[in-house]
């Protein structure tokens, strides 16, 4: 009967618990989407780290990561190699040679990390051939030994990476809607190559208006953009001797990650080729990235491997080489907590409210159910019943309306490009695909209850305090 009477007192004054049940509704919506949000960033940058940049766990000679010397090699390989073949839980391991070398163009020049690898094993390990820029070439092929892989951030420094209106890049504008109006325009410089992103948009500047920048500039930019394939680079390295060593290389296709700092300093070569230009005959091995089947098992495989890596060899897990995602990762609780911790407490307060002016409103009604028999507890039941029904309704609506919010978001995508530069700056995606998680709904759906059981105790201990006779004389 409890139940029965406190569902109906709260439609009693349907306007006001309307208002109460927007709120707690679109208060959830809100933290679902917002915390959605940050898990599928979240999400992006901990995949982006592991299968494009650090593995789950590498290996290295414990003095090469204080002082990247060419040899500076692992330690007992062979041995190493023949543990991680046995071991169940790798998903697969690739061998590297690290090399901190100078690439030089006929423009430009920049400082780089060149790592030596076997292209096939490679693909099994990272998803840099998965990033391949359109019209960016091809990923690095063993049959092709002098090719050499780059990011669109190297391209751009080395002057690979230039912009040209042609007659067929305003065909593709116009294919795409934009009008001939602007169009029009760009043939002002058509047939310029301009090799650097800043010279191009101060081009486009000069030419469209800011409105028109702003709507077709970026659509204008992918269309005249043009990379320098199979042009040649001269990388300077030492060899064993310590001795500088130059050798040229062709440009066989350009990537691009979510992480500039990572695609600046990273080029990829066949390790043959490579050994080739340090000399000495030998496959010089610095790194071993490993993959796992499942992440979780992480500590497990790493004690299995520290009991199994003789030599003066040092193990690190992606938590270590990826000290932002593991960060990330570890405090999306904490996260949980303050977004719809703030969220919830303002919502309190107008719960509290709404149920203390029911109670005032009542007071002569609470005072007459006290006087026929209803006992304390029962009242007490009762009020906190009807504040549970309040936000409860209220917080099915936003779960389940946030929750198809975020799912459809999660489809198409949030697009950040106005920022992408600084988000890429610190290894972020510009565009962003939220994820809600059972996990967050269930801590939501706690979070609510716990919200709704708080708030009602005031209104329920007024009410407690109610005389059935004064109360019984209230107008």
């Amino acid at each position: 009967m409890i139940w029965s009477i406190a569902w109906k007192n709260i439609w009693r004054n349907r306007k006001r618990s309307l208002v109460v049940i927007t709120a707690v509704t679109l208060g959830i919506i809100a933290g679902v989407f917002l915390i959605g949000f940050i898990e599928g960033w979240t999400k992006q940058r901990l995949h982006d780290a592991i299968y494009n940049e650090v593995s789950h766990i590498q290996i290295h000679n414990s003095e090469f990561i204080k002082n990247e010397e060419l040899n500076l090699t692992i330690g007992n390989y062979d041995e190493i190699i023949r543990n991680l073949d046995t071991m169940t839980e790798l998903s697969n391991w690739t061998a590297r040679t690290k090399i901190i070398a100078m690439a030089n163009t006929p423009w430009a020049n920049t400082g780089m990390i060149v790592y030596g690898i076997d292209p096939e094993k490679e693909k099994k390990v990272t998803e840099i051939f998965k990033e391949i820029e359109p019209g960016g070439g091809k990923y690095i092929e063993a049959q092709n030994p002098s090719d050499i892989l780059i990011s669109d951030k190297t391209a751009e420094l080395l002057k690979l990476k230039q912009y040209i209106i042609t007659d067929s890049v305003i065909a593709n504008c116009k294919k795409e809607g934009i009008p001939e109006t602007i169009t029009a325009k760009l043939t002002v410089f058509q047939d310029k190559r301009f090799i650097s992103p800043r010279d191009f948009d101060e081009a486009l500047k000069s030419a469209l208006t800011v409105k028109e920048l702003d709507r077709y500039g970026n659509s204008i930019k992918e269309k005249a953009l043009d990379y320098r394939i199979r042009n040649r680079i001269q990388i300077t390295i030492s060899d064993r001797s310590g001795n500088p060593v130059q050798g040229i290389f062709r440009v066989c296709g350009i990537y691009k990650t979510t992480n500039t700092g990572f695609d600046q300093m990273t080029a990829f070569v066949n390790k043959g080729e490579l050994a080739k230009l340090y000399g000495g005959g030998e496959i010089l091995i610095h790194e071993i990235a490993i993959l796992l089947d499942d992440i979780d098992n992480i500590d497990t495989v790493k004690d299995k491997l520290n009991s199994s890596v003789p030599g003066n060899n040092i193990l690190r897990t992606w938590k270590e080489l990826a000290p932002d995602a593991a960060l990330l990762n570890d405090f999306m609780i904490i996260y949980y907590l303050i977004f719809i911790g703030i969220i919830m407490l303002a919502l309190a307060f107008g719960i509290i409210n709404t149920m203390l002016m029911a109670v005032l409103e009542r007071t002569k009604e609470l005072g007459m159910l006290m006087a026929i028999g209803m006992n304390r507890k029962r009242i007490f039941s009762m009020i906190m019943l009807e504040t549970i029904f309040l936000t409860a309704v209220g917080a099915v609506a936003g779960i389940s309306a946030g929750w198809a919010i975020t799912g459809a978001f999660g489809k198409t995508g949030i697009s950040l490009s106005g920022w992408s530069e600084g988000f890429e700056a610190i290894g972020f995606a510009a565009k962003v695909f939220p994820v809600v998680t059972p996990e967050f709904i269930i801590f939501t759906v706690i979070m609510v209850i716990t919200t709704a059981i708080l708030s009602s105790i005031w209104p329920a201990r007024k009410a407690l305090k109610l005389n059935p006779v004064e109360a019984l004389r209230t107008e």
